[in-house]
């Protein structure tokens, strides 16, 4: 069984290949300048069945002489899965001048069947109970360079969730969990980012660090008011020609009323791949990753990655006993050479069972 479900996951990432190589030998499109890249998407999560559908990637740079700049972009992707989750996503990256600002902007839209386990990292404590979420998401921040390769900048985060199913009589109903049977949230704040990467899409060389401090107020539109802190830390080192060592650390921290929605989930397509987003959740997030990437042949690549996470309920509280670990292996497929932009096939392992990520870019 285990062997017919991996043989038709490569059989798709051919198929996959098979669309987008006949794009990338088309030697009228510069990619240094601008590229276009339709792509199909497949997944697979217990809690969701296999999803199908597709994304797509356009970038340009203005000025292509310019090796420090960093391309615009646009992205988005919609998927369709056999538990009947649907998820669509648009997104838009646009850097001013030498990388000097940057705007982003994330809206989104998910009905996704889900699995409600509980709060806190003990899995023998776990229940699960099905629910369903109409979920819109809008994010968006502009920062501006204060000092070589530092940015600071205004940053906002909304989210509406409306409940579309549950079970009766169940925990979502009756067990008094904040914003379990619906919340919209709104929440202001300010970002900080040093960037030393080399490149946007495949860093070989640099330190990248993102952290944002938001306040979630009823003044702003919201039902609730708390406290969210998120930081993001890599870095890329080139250990031999074409060979990259990745390194990720993650740490989201919440305070105050926070809604069942809000808290750090632990698990999903970028950290922790090979657990189910939202099976563990709590009040503080923290994680790390390291991955291995290198060529094979032709425009054919692959990596191997090890993770590493838990979720608590406050730092006091945490704990090196029973933390969360999850590795697995890719491939890749170089879209773009200039760029090195990469199309990824990933099947990542847990204790939590087998999970298969098809996507555009890297996880990190």
């Amino acid at each position: 069984m285990a062997t017919k479900f991996l043989l038709k996951i490569f059989a798709f990432f051919l198929f996959g290949l098979g669309i987008i190589y006949s794009q990338s030998l088309d030697e009228n499109v510069k990619v240094s300048r601008d590229g276009f890249y339709p792509v199909p998407v497949l997944f697979y999560l217990p809690n969701t069945g296999y999803a199908f559908g597709a994304a797509f990637l356009y970038y340009n740079n203005p000025d292509p002489g310019n090796s420090n700049r960093f391309p615009d972009i646009i992205g988005g992707f919609g998927t369709y899965s056999t538990k009947k989750q649907v998820q669509g996503s648009i997104r838009v990256n646009r850097y001013f001048g030498d990388n000097d600002y940057r705007f982003d902007l994330d809206i989104s839209y998910f009905r996704t069947p889900d699995e409600f386990w509980g709060i806190g990292p003990d899995p023998t404590t776990k229940v699960k109970e099905d629910v369903t979420y109409d979920q819109y998401r809008v994010k968006v921040d502009f920062i501006s360079a204060v000092a070589k390769h530092f940015f600071i900048g205004p940053y906002y985060w909304f989210e509406k969730f409306s409940i579309a199913d549950y079970e009766p009589g169940g925990i979502i109903e009756t067990g008094n969990l904040l914003g379990a049977l619906g919340v919209t949230t709104s929440g202001a704040g300010v970002e900080f980012v040093i960037d030393y990467r080399d490149s946007l899409f495949f860093p070989t060389e640099g330190t990248y660090g993102d952290l944002k401090i938001l306040a979630y107020q009823k003044i702003f539109g919201g039902d609730v008011n708390f406290f969210r802190f998120d930081f993001d830390g890599r870095h890329y080192l080139t250990v031999a020609k074409g060979q990259v060592l990745a390194f990720n650390t993650i740490y989201n921290g919440t305070a105050g009323d926070v809604p069942i929605q809000m808290l750090p989930k632990l698990g999903n397509h970028q950290m922790m791949r090979g657990y189910p987003m939202g099976k563990y959740l709590d009040k503080d997030l923290w994680a790390s990753q390291v991955e291995y990437r290198r060529p094979l042949f032709w425009r054919i690549g692959a990596s191997a990655f090890f993770s590493i996470g838990q979720v608590f309920s406050e730092i006091k509280k945490f704990t090196f006993n029973d933390l969360k670990v999850a590795g697995g292996l890719g491939l890749r497929y170089l879209l773009d050479r200039d760029e090195h932009l990469n199309v990824r096939l990933d099947l990542a392992q847990s204790r939590e069972g087998t999970y298969v990520y098809f996507t555009i870019q890297e996880a990190f």
